[in-house]
């Protein structure tokens, strides 16, 4: 049977993820998936080990850098020692004829009694359901969580313009649509950014068992840690480079959640839905230092804070999500100039034209895969 599903992992910490998700695929039969984890500098011998151990595809640094050579576009633009690597198990997805991706961030374990994959093959189906719309546009994903918090707790990349006034939630009335994501979430310590952590702390016991329908007009962040994507819509899904000095600050932590505003606004305008919900994972986060974590997040937050209004009012031409996503780095490229404040005045600029000509190389490889 061809493995027309494909799990895309990075890590560079022991395997304890690996058995759960191989345990969950053989309980429930799922023998059209396959599982590639892309290993970096750090990682340890024992994931190769592991994925040897049951026949997973975990491409060495060499045959890494021999996969990438295929697409000169590319040449340089995929760093070492970073979750940018993401994206050659992307390419390799694709290159392997993948009609749904799935990817998955290492501390992110499946639940034992729950059909991880057919939750997630919601995308690539048409719904004809009700969406969810947001009074000022944004819909935040945690309040479909369980919190041990007593005050409201937003997901990591919530614009914080968006946290400080009551939302008032209704149902819109969409044509049928097909899922062109599906984005699961989380239970124990959700996604959220590190001044939250530092703050509030969350737990999460529970989750509402229900999904929901994103609205057409109505945002919210997406990241890589349980999403899928239907294969058409994997050229507007670039994991956006990280690492850059903006205004004294390196920027990091955002490469997910950039690209999911980037293929959210393709996703919108094509006219394909989103479903938030299902499947639930559990997150047990890998150690972090919340210090630090906040350090790299702030730039993020700073640039989306700035960059987000104007986004979501951004028109681009409809077309193919090839044709869309040029389409979204030529108007990125174009606003970098107009944008101004201490992140843009020292590197934001430089940041935005360079983020659109990784789009395009991008786009360039996912061309050559066909």
């Amino acid at each position: 049977m061809k493995n027309r599903i494909a799990i895309v992992v990075t890590t560079i910490f022991e395997p304890l993820f690996i058995d759960g998700y191989v345990e969950n695929l053989r309980r429930f039969g799922r023998e059209d998936v396959e599982i590639i984890v892309i290993i970096d500098r750090k990682t340890p011998a024992s994931v190769a080990e592991r994925c040897a151990h049951y026949g997973l595809i975990c491409p060495t640094l060499d045959e890494q850098e021999a996969f990438l050579a295929r697409f000169p576009s590319m040449a340089g633009r995929i760093p070492y020692d970073s979750d940018n690597r993401r994206n050659i198990g992307f390419l390799m997805a694709l290159d392997r004829g993948a009609e749904l991706l799935i990817s998955i961030d290492d501390d992110n374990y499946c639940i034992d009694d729950v059909d991880f994959v057919s939750e997630h093959l919601a995308a690539g189906r048409t719904i004809d359901a009700a969406a969810t719309a947001s009074g000022d546009g944004w819909l935040n994903i945690c309040s479909l969580l369980q919190s041990s918090t007593k005050d409201e707790i937003f997901p990591r990349g919530f614009p914080y313009f968006a946290r400080r006034h009551e939302r008032t939630l209704s149902e819109e009335r969409c044509d049928p649509a097909r899922v062109a994501i599906n984005v699961g979430l989380w239970l124990s310590d959700p996604d959220v950014d590190a001044m939250t952590r530092l703050v509030q702390a969350p737990r999460i016991g529970s989750a509402q068992d229900r999904s929901l329908r994103l609205g057409t007009n109505t945002w919210t962040p997406i990241n890589t840690q349980n999403t899928a994507v239907v294969r058409d819509a994997i050229a507007a899904y670039y994991y956006v480079r990280m690492g850059f000095s903006l205004g004294g600050l390196t920027i990091d932590r955002y490469g997910d959640i950039l690209s999911g505003y980037l293929i959210q606004k393709c996703v919108k305008t094509r006219g394909d839905a989103i479903r938030i919900g299902s499947p639930i994972a559990d997150h047990r986060r890998t150690p972090h230092n919340l210090f630090k974590d906040l350090y790299h997040e702030l730039a993020g937050m700073v640039l989306l804070e700035d960059l987000l209004p104007w986004f979501k009012e951004m028109t681009i031409g409809e077309g193919t999500y090839s044709e869309m996503y040029a389409a979204v780095a030529d108007a990125l490229a174009e606003r970098s100039a107009s944008m101004r404040g201490f992140v843009w005045d020292d590197g934001g600029r430089d940041f935005l034209v360079d983020t659109a000509a990784n789009m395009r190389a991008w786009l360039d490889a996912i061309r050559m895969i066909g």
